[in-house]
């Protein structure tokens, strides 16, 4: 399944592939800050259940770690700093709208990963990588739950 995924990704991975592994790592960094900053946001305006948003901010933010580490040990001595971008107006309206949200931002993040995955230069980041993607999907399920959704999308 997942090489026929990134085979239905090829015009993007080929964009992907035109960039360093460095700028890759970057695009993905700001990805999971921007995922990190939502779910601040929403604990703050009390827009997820605060189990859940504690558990999925977490994660994020050793995602965050992850890739800043990476991007380090890829000659890159501080990664670019990206503010944080504000909440759309309605998504932070009310639990559904903020887990419609984080739910489109997390299969973006999701998808960003499988373009990266398929056109990194550095395989030794291919399995941490893999984990952080695999964890943003679980992401995707627990939101998709939280919505009261089919958990696969299906």
């Amino acid at each position: 399944m997942l090489g026929g995924a990134l085979l239905a990704l090829a015009p993007s991975a080929a964009t992907a592939a035109e960039r360093s592994d460095v700028d890759q790592l970057e695009h993905l960094l700001a990805l999971e800050r921007k995922l990190e900053s939502a779910y601040a946001t929403a604990l703050r305006r009390e827009a997820i259940d605060p189990s859940l948003g504690e558990s999925l901010l977490a994660q994020e933010r050793e995602h965050v770690r992850g890739l800043e580490q990476a991007l380090r040990g890829s000659g890159r001595r501080e990664p670019r700093a990206v503010a944080p971008a504000p909440l759309p107006g309605t998504a932070a309206s009310d639990r559904r709208a903020f887990a419609r949200f984080a739910l489109d931002l997390e299969g973006q993040t999701v998808t960003a990963y499988l373009e990266v995955l398929a056109t990194l230069g550095n395989e030794r980041l291919l399995q941490p990588l893999g984990s952080i993607m695999a964890s943003d999907a679980q992401h995707e399920v627990a939101l998709r739950q939280a919505l009261g959704l089919d958990l696969l999308g299906a």
